[in-house]
């Protein structure tokens, strides 16, 4: 459920709808393996190792929490801001939500 090879995150990237938002954003495209998968991207500007690892960590909980209710078939790259590393767990949950919903997500139309 991850995306490893930087051809897939690149894929995402150029050919993928995005969200932007304060805290980090989401880009999604459309795959044929019939799963959600995600890729994510904690740059240093964010923080050092500690903190990078520690919001990876909290987004992977968030996205394993939310995906069984999106059920799409979708590569999401999400890509954190500086903000992200005071953000609270509700704070990032709540925007992870907010973007799986501007980018429809759930009703599969990403990429329409």
């Amino acid at each position: 459920m991850r995306l490893t090879d930087s051809s897939e995150f690149e894929k995402v990237y150029r050919q993928g709808t995005a969200y932007r938002g304060k805290l980090f954003s989401v880009h999604a495209f459309p795959n044929e393996l019939g799963t959600l998968r995600l890729g994510l991207s904690v740059s240093k500007k964010v923080g050092n190792a500690v903190v990078r690892n520690t919001l990876r960590r909290r987004l992977r909980e968030i996205f394993a929490s939310l995906s069984p209710e999106a059920g799409s078939a979708l590569d999401l790259v999400v890509s954190a801001r500086p903000p992200a590393r005071e953000a609270t767990f509700v704070e990032l949950r709540e925007e992870f939500s907010k973007a799986l919903a501007k980018l429809k997500v759930r009703d599969h139309a990403v990429g329409e």
